[in-house]
């Protein structure tokens, strides 16, 4: 049977799954695995239909639709080889005439030698089923001992604090991020642009502006658990592997973060109304047509290898039928976010609460001009995106009429009881003009309204790793010392 029957076909998809899960276990939740593993499988069968329809073997159709499933699950890997070992293979215009070729090799193979269809049938059933028995004993392994997967790029806790005392009061706290939006300061010397009427608002709202504030990366994936964990992200150093590994890395960092956690233990809830993962409270939105997680497994496929690289040159001549999920996605999570963080202030909570916004305003894609009006895109965001200083400018003040409603809803809601503290993560990444000065990319918006109007520790050019540092040193009576403020220059990852 396993000589006639490719079950490869589905052994393939479903080992390309499970080793992702188990190489990220405890990350990826098991519906979202299933999910994924249920889509590939179902790709895979109507794909090897097609092949039998045109063939009329099932042997042939097996290994015609291995070969494009191992070219699609492992293109990023063959890629990454190319461009270390033979460099010129590499390039899009080489590779894919390459396995073009080897696809017609292949073809013509089969049609020769008929007789090596069940030699090849039975190797790869045999060491698919080998690699799946390995994988399910790790995951079984990992899900009896959690310990031996789960504590793997868990946040590391630099900082010690002590209880709140019962005699201080536990305000709501109100966390406004808003990625990309650089300072007031920023846009005035870099761009001429007047942002004074923002500013106005908030110091007329009770708000104080740190109006020298930076961050210290340049990139939200960095800034976000730097600033959540209130400290330098230092032991990144030691994160073995590539993007998707620092990423997992990161993203725990957020997830496990500092901040979150203590404030949960001195009483309080958490609302996540952010893209970010929060321990016990998962974001409320998604970024795709598969759950977020998944993208850990997908990183290296082809399809994610080719979105991220090339995809935005071809979507303006031909239609993808998930573009205007993936161009618009942004927006859709705006929106959702928005509406969560309003319907977190109808109904006053038994418990204090801390409540996460991130929204994707002012960076790109610029879905609406200054007044409010809807623009046409036509691509996912790409960094040459952030040149288009113009399309920022008006963008911000779109921002802004955002920003100033969510203020007011706030304030209005909670009697002016509630901490709102408004941040960019970074500023705007201008690239022709400005070149590669990290000062200028990492000059953010940095607002803070504390009802009591202390705002003697606050100083102008704090930046993100002392910002909760402050934060909790007002509010609860902490004695956490400051770091210096520094900015971490990270290169572009090519």
């Amino acid at each position: 049977m396993l000589k006639k029957i490719p079950f490869y076909v589905l052994l393939l998809p479903a080992f390309f799954v499970l080793h992702g899960s188990l190489e990220y276990y405890g990350y990826i939740s098991f519906p979202d695995v299933l999910l994924l593993l249920l889509t590939y499988c179902t790709g895979a069968g109507m794909m090897f239909g097609l092949f039998f329809l045109f063939c009329r073997n099932a042997g042939k159709a097996g290994v015609y639709t291995g070969a494009v499933l191992f070219f699609y699950f492992f293109f990023g890997a063959i890629k990454d080889f190319f461009k270390v070992h033979i460099p010129f293979l590499h390039r899009w215009s080489v590779i894919l005439p390459l396995w073009m070729a080897v696809a017609i090799v292949v073809f013509l193979y089969l049609r020769r030698k008929p007789q090596a269809v069940p030699r090849w049938s039975l190797f790869l059933n045999g060491l698919f089923i080998i690699y799946l028995v390995i994988d399910i004993s790790g995951l079984l392994i990992a899900a009896i001992w959690p310990s031996s997967k789960r504590e793997t790029g868990t946040a590391v806790r630099h900082l010690s604090l002590t209880p709140v005392a019962d005699s201080i009061s536990r305000p709501d706290i109100y966390f406004l991020l808003f990625d990309g939006y650089a300072s007031s300061k920023a846009l005035r010397e870099q761009f001429h642009y007047d942002n004074s009427e923002l500013d106005s608002f908030l110091t007329f709202q009770g708000f104080h502006i740190q109006h020298r504030s930076r961050s210290n990366y340049k990139y939200t994936i960095l800034s976000m658990p730097s600033i959540l964990n209130m400290d330098y992200l230092d032991d990144l150093k030691n994160v073995r592997g590539g993007p998707p590994e620092e990423y997992l890395y990161l993203s725990r960092q957020i997830r496990d973060n500092i901040l979150t956690t203590w404030l949960k233990e001195q009483g309080y809830d958490i609302i996540n109304c952010s893209i970010f993962d929060l321990e016990g409270n998962p974001t409320p939105v998604s970024e795709t047509l598969l759950p977020l997680k998944t993208r850990l497994i997908t990183d290296q496929t082809f399809y994610s290898r080719f979105s991220r690289d090339i995809a935005w040159n071809f979507l303006r001549y031909f239609h993808d039928p998930l573009s205007k999920k993936k161009i618009y996605g942004p927006l859709y999570n705006n929106e959702k976010l928005e509406e969560l963080l309003k319907q977190a202030t109808l109904v006053p909570g038994k418990r204090p609460r801390f409540v996460y916004g991130h929204f994707n305003l002012p960076h790109p894609p610029y879905y609406f001009d200054g007044k409010g009006r809807p623009l046409k895109v036509t691509a996912p965001y790409a960094p040459a995106d952030e040149d288009r200083a113009e399309d920022y400018l008006a963008y911000v003040s779109y921002a802004n009429s955002v920003l100033k409603n969510m203020i007011r809803t706030i304030q209005q809601r909670t009697n002016g009881k509630a901490v709102i503290i408004f941040m960019g993560d970074h500023g705007l990444r201008y690239h022709d003009r400005l070149g590669y000065n990290p000062v200028f990319f990492l000059e953010n918006q940095n607002a803070v309204y504390f009802p009591s109007r202390d705002y003697h520790l606050l100083y102008d050019s704090i930046s993100g790793v002392n910002q909760f540092r402050v934060v909790l040193n007002t509010l609860f009576r902490q004695n956490i010392p400051l770091l210096k403020d520094s900015i971490v220059n990270v290169k572009d990852k090519k």
